[in-house]
């Protein structure tokens, strides 16, 4: 089993927190009992504000993050706000925290608080138009708004990672006029090898790799491809544009319907990675090297 793991998406929490469940044990994607079976394995948590929570996003994004936070004390996952905080983590679990989708993001001051309690990462909107950015499934694509434009460089400053996944075109090339700093696209693929809306052009994963960013390999089929041996298909895309540093995983556990043929759930990671046909160096960096340096990147 590959010895360290780096996810840097799945949806985890929201879904314990609406279906009421525990993080120890359940029948979802992830679970403490299954994250055990790792040397260390590390797990972004999204806190989602889907649509129907539009008019109280504040509110649901701090119910979702403080589940996140009270279930990772019961089982004693290390909270991360740092590389360093990685590095020194004396569990073999540990957790950085994320939003997708900034519908709560009504000003600066809100995103300092959603960084004071331990946000490191974010997708400024969830495929649709909101006061930040234009989403990737909207007809028509404004971009960022000058709100979303401010909120972009105070992410920089502070040392938020922005992600690109689900953002319009004209939203993502904005972001990287404007970002300093890499820009992530936590969970995509190649539109190349898949054509769909939400995996990445060939132009803009070429941008993410001059920008020093990294790209998560999505799971979900419809994104993805019927079996999990599919993903080689997209990392083989990834490659030959010279994206060696810049190819990581973003499951989105626990936020899709169904999963490819041989993946169940995290339990398969370990076995996924080593079915990779690569150099140990280059499985490495997939497996959590190259998010791990974008993160240092930050100074979070």
């Amino acid at each position: 089993m590959t010895g360290t793991i780096f996810d840097a998406h799945c949806d985890t929490i929201s879904e314990l927190l609406d279906k009421n469940l525990r993080f120890e044990k359940n029948d979802m994607h992830i679970d403490m009992e299954r994250l055990c079976q790792y040397p260390s394995y590390t797990q972004v948590f999204a806190a989602f504000v889907a649509p129907e929570y539009r008019d109280c996003a504040m509110e649901r994004t701090l119910c979702i993050i403080e589940k996140f936070h009270r279930e990772a004390a019961q089982n004693g996952i290390t909270v991360c706000k740092s590389y360093s905080d990685w590095e020194n983590a004396k569990t073999n679990v540990k957790a950085f925290l994320s939003i997708e989708g900034g519908e709560a993001i009504s000003s600066l001051a809100d995103l300092e608080r959603l960084y004071e309690l331990g946000v490191r990462m974010i997708a400024p909107t969830w495929n649709f138009r909101n006061h930040i950015a234009c989403g990737v499934m909207e007809s028509e694509d404004t971009g960022l708004t000058p709100f979303g434009r401010e909120l972009i460089r105070e992410m920089n400053r502070l040392g938020i990672i922005i992600d690109v996944s689900h953002l319009s075109q004209k939203s993502f090339w904005d972001i990287c006029d404007i970002s300093q700093k890499p820009v992530c696209a936590s969970h995509s693929n190649s539109r190349s090898v898949k054509n769909h809306p939400r995996n990445l052009t060939d132009e803009q994963f070429v941008k993410i790799k001059e920008m020093g960013g990294v790209v998560g390999i999505n799971f979900y089929p419809p994104f993805l491809g019927d079996d999990i041996s599919d993903a080689t298909r997209h990392i083989e895309r990834f490659l030959s544009l010279g994206g060696e540093d810049n190819i990581g995983l973003g499951s989105d556990f626990d936020g899709v319907d169904s999963l490819p043929g041989g993946m169940c759930g995290v339990q398969d990671m370990g076995r996924f990675m080593e079915m990779l046909p690569y150099s140990v160096e280059i499985k490495e960096k997939i497996a959590f090297r190259n998010f791990l340096r974008v993160i240092k990147a930050h100074n979070c």
